[in-house]
């Protein structure tokens, strides 16, 4: 399957793929910098319609963005900051992927 072979091309592990809930899960085990109208593109390549990107990873809420860590890489927030916008454990969707502007907001 074409989406398998990216998934393992772009974060070297093994893709969880859900076809009756429309999901890829992948773990990425070393720190990368999100290109999310790229990977967007490549998705669609493999034949296979991009609903919806959500992350989890360390990250920090500061001057309203949402700071990735270790990469430091930043976007905009998207939606209300958490109560305590220190480094932590987050869970957050992306919105505006496919555009090229990318917003996170940080899901409870």
């Amino acid at each position: 399957m074409g989406l398998d072979r990216l998934m393992r091309k772009l974060f070297g592990t093994i893709p969880q793929i859900d076809l009756d809930r429309s999901m890829v899960r992948t773990r990425i085990p070393r720190p990368v910098t999100f290109d999310f109208v790229d990977l967007a593109d490549q998705v669609k390549r493999t034949n296979v319609r991009t609903l919806a990107v959500h992350l989890e990873a360390t990250a920090e809420v500061q001057d309203g963005k949402v700071i990735l860590q270790p990469t430091g890489q930043a976007f905009p927030l998207e939606g209300k900051a958490p109560a305590d916008p220190g480094p932590a454990r987050r869970r957050v969707k992306v919105h505006d992927w496919a555009g090229g502007a990318a917003r996170l907001e940080v899901v409870p």
